[in-house]
């Protein structure tokens, strides 16, 4: 038993070395092939870290628990200037997104307009959503236009309360996207933006995030839920950017084999080890008893 309970030991430090000399010997050949590039004029690392740099101009930060500036001033789409303590008196749903946008703002307001009507509670009384530009050129009629397209396209269920249309001054427009961690960048008459929407309990906590433009009505609803009961949710972003690295070259996510695979064999490791302390233990305790 001694013997099996060294080599299983043994076989973990092995493990666990041969993980940590392959990651290092991938770093190294990292690092000798950029040295050979910067030799050559080419300079490859410098131009990734550059990329690097620019991706992280756009994105999400969550700020799970935080608070939003409840007193800065919007305007809906009817013209009326309201604060959004006046607004936020119910679970929301922020939608940040510019109404000129030429593809996945659309996306999203189009899967929200289908998904709204397929969960139980009831826009405008238990939850709203607002849709926020966060383009300070966007005009009251842009958002007006927006509000008949996407309310027609729910299928007259959503009552006008329960979809709200913001624009508003980019000085509160910049404090709004900064309290909710959502991160963009100009790009001519464009935006370079990421596409999530943020849970927010009626005083203005943030409690969950929801990413990509297929949201599925389950999400929406544990959005809504726990906003209600005011407890942020555990985000499955945090999980995903564990396995997942970012490649700014291949502007992709590509899986990180060696941090997930030494994961799974330090569990496995702990398992065995659990199985034969406990099982050794029952043994002694049979042996005693006879």
């Amino acid at each position: 038993m001694r013997f099996l309970k060294f080599a299983v030991l043994l076989f973990a430090v092995v493990c666990l070395t041969g993980l940590f000399s392959v990651r290092q010997s991938f770093a190294a050949d990292v690092e000798h092939s950029a040295h050979e590039n910067m030799q050559k004029g080419e300079n490859k690392e410098h131009v990734h870290d550059e990329k690097a740099q620019k991706e992280s101009d756009v994105g999400v930060t969550e700020h799970l628990g935080s608070i939003i500036p409840l007193d800065l001033e919007f305007t809906t789409s009817e013209g009326k200037k309201v604060t959004l303590r006046e607004l936020v008196d119910k679970p929301t749903l922020f939608a940040p997104v510019y109404y000129t946008c030429p593809n996945v703002c659309n996306f999203l307001q189009s899967r929200l307009a289908d998904v709204i009507p397929q969960i139980k509670m009831k826009p405008g009384q238990q939850y709203q959503v607002i849709s926020v530009s966060f383009d300070e050129n966007d005009t009251v009629k842009d958002a007006a236009e927006k509000k008949v397209n996407y309310m027609k396209a729910a299928g007259g269920t959503v009552p006008e309360n329960g979809w709200i249309f913001l624009t508003g001054s980019k000085e509160n427009i910049d404090k709004l996207m900064n309290a909710l961690g959502f991160r963009f960048k100009r790009s001519g008459a464009d935006f370079a933006h990421p596409v999530a929407v943020m849970s927010v309990s009626h005083s203005g906590k943030i409690v969950r995030y929801l990413y990509g433009t297929d949201i599925l009505p389950f999400e929406m609803t544990m959005a809504v839920v726990e906003a209600e009961k005011e407890t942020p949710g555990l985000s499955v972003k945090k999980l995903v950017a564990y396995c997942f690295n970012y490649d700014p070259q291949g502007k992709r996510y590509v899986f990180d084999i060696m941090k997930v695979s030494g994961v799974v064999v330090l569990l496995v490791m702990a398992v065995f080890a659990g199985y034969l302390f406990f099982g050794g233990k029952k043994r002694k305790k049979r042996g005693s008893d006879e």
